[in-house]
Order: structure tokens, then C-alpha cells, then sequence
């Protein structure tokens, strides 16, 4: 069984430069952590490997820097990764990031599942999963909450999905892509030990010198969708701790929202 898992660096805080020109994120800047929901994924990922046997490669598109958060996956459990990072890839939108994480992914190998998070932390759009799956051309589930069975010679899986107030179970052919919910499992922490062999483990650096990819398809002349303002806030607005028991809580509680009447 051997899975794919799409992972992204997001910035570890919301304090973010941003580009005035391209109003993109300035990403090279900020300190890097693992997508929460990508966290799941792997965590998923892992699970069916203990079960399945074969192998988890970790995938992602980025500058250098997102090495770090490659290795990180290592550390928790990751067999290799690949990390896909080239200037032409920069400034893309949600499709032109799909078109290369599926082409990355065909380049690495045959894989019998792709698994992502649903939403990252940054950008909360949730297109990039269903995206790669149609580049692939192959069955997706979206915001899962769990791979319950292989089925059908491993063939097949069963998750498990929560939509509009219900739970449904859908059988799924393989090869396919899922994306995993925020908070559908909890992820293993890497040891001091499995941090120092992750130092060893595979990692390919790819380019488009290897991916191939039409310019036209790629980075910012790929991308459909554009950003033409950014802006941060500017209300000012501080949060205060208050402490006591619950009738001085209630009490300072009102004294507050008396003042923000006043006001």
C-alpha cells in the first residue's frame, strides 16, 4: 500500500508580511509549520500503512525552506519525501498548485492512495485536493473523517464522511485522493530518536527541469484566479483576562459590556 500525502507550510502565526505589489504572502519570511489538517492526513496515512505495509511518501511545494517541514513528517513516521520548489511555481493560485503537486506526484511514482488535509490554516479554500484528483484523473473523497476498511482485494476503501448533519459511509475505487477533517484523529508525535533518523530518510528534490510542465500552466501566467488588494486591520482591539470566582466573573463581565455601551 503505498501512499502519497500532500503537505503544506503554512505561517506558524498570522503575523505575515505581505507583498504590496503581488499582494501574495511573503512565505520565504515567515516561520513555517505543518498544516494542522495536513497533520491528520498523515496521521491517517500511517494508520493504513501499519495495517497494509508498503510505504508513505510526503509531498510538498514550496521554497527551500519547506524542507523543514518535510523532515518534520519524517520524523513522526514518513518513509521519504519529495519537496517540489522552483521560482517558476511561485505567485500560484489553487489550480496552478494542483497541476504541479499532480505532476510531482505521477513523476515520484504509482501510488494506491493520495491523502491531504481538506483546508489549510492560510487559505481555508479546499480546492486544492479535488483539484489534483481531477489532474489525476481519479475518484476523490472530500473532508473525511476516517478510512474505516479496505475492501475488494485492496481495491477499494471505506470511509466514512459527514455531511449537512449526517454520516455517510461511501465505498471508493483505487487509486484515489481523500482529504482529511481538522481534528478527525490525533497525530503521533515525533520521538528525539525518529527526529534524528529522519535526518537520513530519502528526500528528492524536483524542479520543472524534471516535472516539464508548460510555463503557460505554471506559477502566475497558470493561475486563472488573481488577488488585486490585501489590507491588515486596524481596530486596535486588545483582549484582557479576567480572573475570580463566578459571581466576580459575572460582575466584571457586566461592568464590561456596560463600558462597551457607553462607548
Amino acid at each position: 500500500m503505498n501512499i502519497a500525502v500532500l503537505i503544506k507550510q503554512v505561517p506558524v502565526s498570522n503575523k505575515v508580511s505581505v507583498d504590496s505589489d503581488t499582494h501574495a504572502l511573503i512565505r520565504a519570511s515567515a516561520e513555517g509549520m505543518i498544516n494542522p489538517s495536513d497533520l491528520n492526513a498523515i496521521e491517517a496515512a500511517l494508520s493504513l500503512r501499519d495495517q497494509q505495509g508498503g510505504k508513505v511518501v510526503v509531498f510538498t511545494m514550496g521554497p527551500p525552506q519547506a524542507e523543514a517541514s518535510l523532515r518534520e513528517a519524517m520524523a513522526i513516521g514518513c518513509d521519504e519525501a519529495c519537496l517540489i520548489t522552483d521560482r517558476a511555481f511561485g505567485r500560484a493560485d489553487t489550480l496552478a498548485t494542483a497541476r504541479v503537486l499532480a505532476k510531482a506526484v505521477e513523476y515520484y511514482g504509482n501510488f494506491n492512495l493520495i491523502a491531504c488535509g481538506a483546508l489549510s490554516s492560510d487559505g481555508a479554500t479546499g480546492q486544492v485536493g479535488a483539484m489534483v484528483a481531477e489532474a489525476l484523473d481519479i475518484p476523490h473523497a472530500s473532508e473525511i473523517r476516517s478510512i474505516l476498511h479496505m475492501l475488494a482485494d485492496n481495491h477499494q476503501i471505506e470511509v466514512l464522511k459527514d455531511l449537512e448533519q449526517q454520516t455517510y459511509t461511501l465505498l471508493v475505487d483505487l487509486p484515489a485522493l481523500v482529504t482529511f477533517q481538522f481534528g478527525c484523529n490525533e497525530p503521533r508525535l515525533a520521538t528525539l530518536r525518529s527526529t534524528r533518523a529522519a535526518k537520513n530518510k530519502p528526500m528528492l528534490t524536483v524542479t520543472n527541469a524534471e516535472l516539464k510542465i508548460p510555463s503557460e500552466l505554471i506559477g502566475a501566467e497558470g493561475s486563472p484566479s488573481r488577488v488585486i488588494d490585501s489590507w491588515e486591520p486596524q481596530d486596535g482591539r486588545k483582549a484582557e483576562m479576567i480572573n475570580g470566582n463566578e459571581i466576580e466573573l459575572a460582575q466584571k463581565l457586566r461592568a464590561l459590556l456596560a463600558k462597551g455601551d457607553e462607548a
